[in-house]
């Protein structure tokens, strides 16, 4: 596709997303045609049938030939996929994706950790250390910190050298940006995640697979926390009726 049909085929696909996640459009409901929602978006028909191509990709929709198009549950959507997840909104279920995706990292990045203290180059507890520095600047710029917070895991998980775990971590590093920039928003959690994180880097620079490993497990721990406390502050579960 030409720059600007990709332009047009993103700008659909977002809207229909949109549409989709929010509940606009009601699960197991069927979308207009193909040439109806080209007409309502005022692009060809050929920009619609690769925009309904990335939905069914992210598991949004299921295309039937001679059928139509039908709305999946939210229980068939990709909730690793950023734009799925970026109009999930703040709402419960981005938070559940969230909580689910730290204990992931709780059992892996722990590991990686480990590995990555007897791995590690100078150079990149460089980056680490640079970044950390960065980030003691802006403790009071959510926005900046949390850029770098997001880098130094990263970083860490690449210091592992184990090229297939880090392949695996690739498609979430959108989703732990987004989760990052929700906890540090919390007073005080910068400070704390912070210290962390300077405990981490300690125990890299010492290639010292214990410390590290326990530093990143009590840092996680921590966020979970941080996260679960803040989602029930947001969304508080009704108590059942007697």
């Amino acid at each position: 596709m030409t720059t600007k049909s990709s332009n047009l085929r993103q700008t659909v696909q977002a809207e229909l997303i949109q549409r989709i996640v929010s509940g606009q459009i009601a699960p197991l409901s069927r979308l207009p045609t193909e040439a109806e929602l080209a007409e309502q978006f005022e692009v060809s028909r050929v920009v619609i049938r690769e925009a309904m191509k990335v939905l069914a990709e992210k598991g949004l929709i299921e295309i039937q030939q001679g059928r139509g198009t039908t709305v999946n549950p939210a229980e068939r959507w990709n909730p690793m996929d950023p734009l799925v997840l970026m109009h999930l909104g703040h709402d419960a279920s981005f938070y559940t994706v969230q909580s689910e995706l730290l204990e992931a990292r709780i059992v892996f990045e722990v590991q990686l950790a480990e590995m990555a203290a007897t791995r590690i180059s100078a150079r990149e507890l460089g980056h680490m250390e640079a970044l950390l520095r960065l980030m003691d600047q802006h403790m009071h710029d959510p926005e900046r910190f949390h850029v770098c917070d997001a880098e130094f895991h990263i970083a860490l998980v690449k210091a592992a050298k184990n090229t297939i775990l880090a392949k695996l971590i690739e498609p979430v590093h959108e989703l732990l940006k987004a989760g990052f920039q929700q906890t540090i928003r919390q007073p005080g959690a910068p400070q704390q995640a912070q210290s962390m994180h300077w405990a981490i880097y300690e125990g890299l620079k010492n290639h010292d697979p214990l410390a590290t490993k326990t530093a990143v497990h009590q840092h996680l721990l921590r966020a979970q926390e941080n996260l679960m406390a803040l989602g029930e502050w947001l969304f508080p579960k009704t108590a059942p009726a007697d």
